[in-house]
């Protein structure tokens, strides 16, 4: 805004030669160099609340996002994610396969441990599983000790390697938690998305169902959706 005062005051020129006009011209332009001072002091105060602003927005934007306990994308973030995959697989007809993964006998670890320590062995796992993961796929915090992993441009067999990976990583992997050294195992159901036949949340429960199998089948392994 005082850009656009200064542009329309001409500044320049002879002081006028009486002597109350240019009193008054000095005074006026007193004035003037002061409000522009103050314009600048403004100016910058609203730039550093602008950065504030974003850095809070962010953070919001993250908050909104991920899981606090993990740092994993939460629940809803991951289903936004399947979603947009499932779009884009119906767009250029591209394979998608999703895994849904859970902690097995994770409630006897928080009886046995207490919350704490199931706590700080979701972490573990958590990271372990992360680690594991390729670019571009996707994995997020399904609920409670449960993960989902979404597969963009994966068929069944590179999703099923994959889980067959998963279990052996986290079977050969030793947890600290809260003073203990815990062994877990991971069960996991795998399904790839029928183009055309079904949507996401019907492959969802096709995954959830071959992940009950794989426990019912004694856990420690992985399943694939049946058809």
């Amino acid at each position: 805004m005082y850009r656009s005062i200064c542009s329309n005051v001409n500044l320049g020129g002879a002081v006028p030669a009486d002597n109350d006009l240019s009193e008054r011209y000095q005074k006026l332009l007193e004035e003037f160099q002061t409000t522009e001072a103050e314009l600048q002091k403004v100016k910058r105060a609203l730039e550093i609340k602008e950065i504030e602003l974003k850095a809070v927005l962010a953070q919001a934007h993250e908050v909104s996002n991920n899981d606090a306990l993990t740092f994993l994308p939460n629940r809803r973030k991951i289903i936004e994610d399947l979603q947009e995959e499932e779009i884009r697989s119906n767009r250029y007809n591209t394979p998608l396969s999703i895994s849904i993964l859970d902690i097995d006998h994770f409630k006897k670890v928080n009886d046995t441990y207490g919350h704490t320590t199931g706590d700080e062995t979701l972490r573990n796992v958590a990271a372990r599983l992360r680690e594991q993961i390729r670019h571009p796929d996707t994995i997020g915090r399904y609920g409670g000790e449960e993960f989902l992993i979404v597969l963009p441009n994966s068929e069944l067999k590179a999703a099923s390697e994959q889980a067959s990976r998963l279990c052996q990583r986290v079977r050969a992997m030793q947890v600290e938690a809260n003073e203990h050294v815990l062994s877990v195992t991971v069960s996991i159901g795998v399904a790839q998305y029928r183009i055309g036949e079904e949507n996401w949340d019907q492959l969802l429960n096709r995954a959830d169902a071959a992940l009950y199998r794989a426990k019912n089948n004694g856990r420690d392994r992985w399943v694939v959706a049946e058809d």
